[in-house]
């Protein structure tokens, strides 16, 4: 097995800009923008900010927001002590098109980017910083004998999978050991990332994520190590498990069990 050289102390990213996508209006949850919705009292956005600020390499975070909530926004960030500086921009009518005006308005000597979604309140804390320490560095690790562009938290699956064939009948069944399911954040040298983002927008394509849209513009993206309890919000159902989960945390940590991350 080839070794994988990582990240040296004086090779590591020296300012990450972390961009928090907030821009979405929550319509298949229907109680609003996202970012404003109450997890043990306590809106996403700030449950993220929290997460994203425990990483010592972030030095900067621009957070996306509907054009019409940019200063509610603001007023929201300013009222809870952050460690580095927050700025509100307002984002796009995709996914996509708010990472990449995000990145924009990261500061310029941000020389990588941390992408996630407000949807995921419970990233373990110094998340960022522990995928910087498993990006592969060394030429030859990634495609074309290219360092990685880029690594991603990922999890293995643990349900049965089937292709489906015709009518109601299933059809062969699928190796689940050859997907991951990619989650946020997800960390890519800014140029990289950049560059495929000026090639999405050329070629009127949309990613569901930024590590499929880079890779498919031919940058490497390593699979990272993922954490169940980095779930994602998208449905009502997932909003009362993330308050199940949140009351749980909250008992672990009145028992004095270790923290979550």
């Amino acid at each position: 097995m080839a070794h994988h050289q990582h990240l040296r102390d004086s090779e590591r990213p020296r300012h990450v800009g972390a961009v928090i996508l907030a821009a979405g209006h929550g319509e298949r949850i229907g109680a609003g923008p996202k970012a404003l919705l109450k997890v043990g009292g306590k809106p996403l956005l700030l449950h993220v900010l929290e997460s994203i600020g425990s990483n010592s390499a972030v030095q900067s975070v621009v957070v996306t927001a509907p054009n019409s909530l940019t200063s509610d926004f603001q007023a929201l960030i300013d009222s809870a002590e952050q460690r580095v500086p927050v700025r509100v921009t307002p984002g796009g009518s995709t996914r996509q098109q708010s990472a990449r005006l995000g990145v924009e308005a990261l500061p310029p000597e941000a020389d990588w980017v941390a992408v996630t979604d407000v949807a995921r309140p419970f990233t373990p804390r110094g998340t960022i910083d522990a995928l910087l320490h498993e990006l592969p560095l060394s030429p030859g690790a990634g495609r074309s004998g290219r360092p990685a562009c880029g690594i991603i938290p990922s999890l293995p699956l643990v349900d049965s999978l089937h292709l489906v064939d015709e009518g109601p009948f299933l059809g062969t069944p699928f190796d689940r050991g050859l997907l991951r399911a990619a989650q946020t954040p997800q960390i890519f040298d800014r140029s990289c990332a950049t560059d495929a983002y000026a090639a999405a927008a050329r070629d009127g394509l949309e990613f569901t994520d930024d590590a499929g849209m880079i890779r498919h513009f031919g940058g490497s993206v390593a699979a990272g190590r993922g954490d169940a309890a980095n779930f994602k919000i998208t449905y009502e159902r997932d909003l009362a498990l993330a308050e199940a989960f949140h009351a749980h945390l909250s008992t672990a940590a009145a028992a004095g069990a270790p923290a979550h991350g």
